[in-house]
């Protein structure tokens, strides 16, 4: 008769007691449990790291900060006027002149003309790159200034010379080539280019148009618009929604469409422990977390839901604990969210995650104690497999 190994019994309540007196001290887990992250304003070596707990008025708070200065400050970068061109040197112009009879300046001259069905005679002047001290030479009218001036500002500058030479001129100003003013697109896209400004303006769709369209997927495209030393980031996704952030671009300025994949990183007690990629239009805190399948229910604590991130001393208006920066001039912060709070949920939906976050789920303190017992049941099992065959007797 197969009796067993008479100190089996002794042993596993041996492992047992020894376990459970000791279990949190050598039991592995994921990362700092809630305690630690908790008290980071008591201990000297996390001093100055925020920790902000965050409910559904706090998020709404947080991302309406995160919108409205990227809607302001497309102020700046849009062109008040687009319908108004100024010409420069480089610019090629065409002048037509119209004059009515008897009196036929240009026509007497024997310039290049024809005669309309009124009876008056047009008379086309070859076409004229604007110099480098912005003149072109009109005859009869002499040096015209156009630098700075709009097409019918410089027609009107030419009929007041010609007024008292021709009958009645009419002179019309268009222009042929625009070399001046110009949008320069660069980056990911199929051609950089420089896309030339024109009356009524280029809008940041139709620069981008003109170089092709981006050469990535659109939802991973940010467009950078630098403009007199300002610099603004926009993704592409929001510019195509969006019609007031396609705004109508000025001479000088830059588009630079940028293929950066953003990503955080998730990690501590969820389903999957992973750097997510997502989209320049950026994703939610619960959206992060669904795409590493979610909070592991067999060791994830829901009140110890976490978000690691540097932010700029602005970005909230009142900080829990007395403001230490960085040498950067960041402050560290830790978002708590307490998943066990229903509300909770929403507040996840509306939290907007940043490149290079960091997400950690803190464990549950009964998963060391799960732990404890499988390294047991690991240990006795092949003890009383090895009985059970009468190996030990």
């Amino acid at each position: 008769m197969t009796t067993g190994y008479p100190g089996l019994r002794a042993l596993t309540a041996g492992l047992l007691l020894a376990g459970l007196a000791g279990c949190s001290s050598y039991m592995p887990y994921a990362g700092p449990r809630v305690g630690p992250v908790e008290n980071v304003s008591h201990n000297k070596t996390l001093r100055g790291i925020q920790l902000v707990k965050v409910d559904y008025a706090l998020a709404h708070q947080i991302r309406t900060r995160a919108d409205t200065p990227q809607l302001n400050l497309l102020r700046d970068f849009s062109n008040p006027n687009p319908r108004l061109y100024t010409v420069g040197p480089g610019d090629t112009l065409q002048v037509y002149i119209w004059e009515a009879p008897p009196a036929m300046l240009f026509a007497s001259a024997g310039a290049a003309n024809s005669t309309t069905g009124s009876g008056s005679v047009m008379t086309s002047i070859p076409e004229q790159m604007v110099g480098s001290n912005g003149d072109i030479i009109i005859p009869f009218a002499g040096k015209i200034s156009c630098a700075g001036k709009t097409l019918d500002d410089i027609g009107a500058e030419i009929r007041a010379r010609l007024k008292n030479m021709a009958h009645d001129p009419q002179v019309v100003v268009r222009l042929v080539s625009n070399h001046a003013q110009s949008i320069s697109v660069v980056g990911n896209v199929r051609k950089s280019t420089q896309v030339p400004l024109i009356p009524g303006g280029v809008s940041v769709l139709q620069a981008l148009a003109a170089a092709g369209g981006v050469d990535k997927p659109v939802n991973k495209v940010t467009i950078q618009l630098s403009h007199q030393g300002k610099v603004l980031q926009l993704p592409l996704e929001d510019v195509i929604r969006h019609p007031e952030e396609n705004v109508s671009l000025r001479a000088g300025d830059v588009i630079t469409a940028l293929y950066q994949p953003l990503h955080v990183t998730v990690m501590g007690a969820t389903t999957q422990t992973k750097e997510i990629d997502f989209e320049a239009s950026g994703i939610s805190l619960a959206q992060a977390l669904a795409r590493a399948g979610g909070l592991n229910g067999n060791e994830a604590d829901a009140k110890a839901v976490f978000v690691f991130r540097l932010e700029k001393p602005d970005f909230l208006t009142n900080w829990p604990e007395p403001l230490q920066t960085n040498a950067e001039g960041e402050v560290p912060v830790v978002f708590r969210f307490d998943f066990s709070n229903p509300a909770t949920l929403f507040a996840a939906q509306e939290f907007p995650i940043q490149n290079k976050d960091l997400i950690y789920v803190a464990s549950a303190p009964i998963t060391d104690l799960q732990k404890f017992l499988g390294l047991i049941v690991q240990i006795v099992y092949p003890i009383q497999g090895l009985s059970t065959a009468g190996i030990v007797k």
